[in-house]
């Protein structure tokens, strides 16, 4: 009996474990570069609402809250019209201070609003904190001469 009730025992524990669980949505990257990077590609890459769902996966905070309160219709419009495209990313400098850390970056974005089609060359400092053991992206800020960031809008 008793080896009965062991066996039933392990039984039910092997299959516990064999359960399928929902995992927290946090990015899978171990530096908050990497944050970084996949949050400018696959902003220039997204082609589906549901890349919002995404997008704010790699966020806490004010960047969260932006894509929480940002609806459908505005995604589309920022981010799924396919004017915007990123040609180039670099990371100029990561400052890594316990649970936060900010990240400088640089990014070419090749504009085709509008008539003519434009180069455009933006730099932008991340605010990431760190949750879970993976960094999230707080905010995102304009550096240098750059004067136009959207709160509800694509920001690279």
């Amino acid at each position: 009996m008793k080896n009965i009730f062991i066996l039933i025992s392990l039984t039910l524990i092997g299959f516990m474990g064999c359960t399928k669980k929902e995992a927290p949505v946090l990015p899978v990257t171990t530096s908050p570069e990497e944050v970084v990077r996949s949050f400018v590609r696959l902003s220039g890459e997204a082609k589906e609402v549901v890349d919002k769902s995404k997008l704010a996966s790699l966020c806490s905070g004010e960047m969260k809250a932006a894509f929480d309160d940002m609806n459908d219709e505005q995604f589309r419009l920022f981010y799924l019209n396919g004017n915007l495209n990123v040609q180039e990313l670099k990371i100029l400098s990561t400052n890594i201070n316990k649970d936060q850390a900010t990240v400088l970056y640089q990014v070419v974005v090749e504009n085709r609003q509008g008539t003519d089609v434009t180069k455009e060359t933006n730099e932008r400092e991340v605010v990431l904190n760190q949750v879970a053991g993976g960094w999230l992206i707080d905010t995102v800020r304009p550096k240098g001469t750059d004067k136009l960031i959207f709160s509800k809008g694509m920001v690279f």
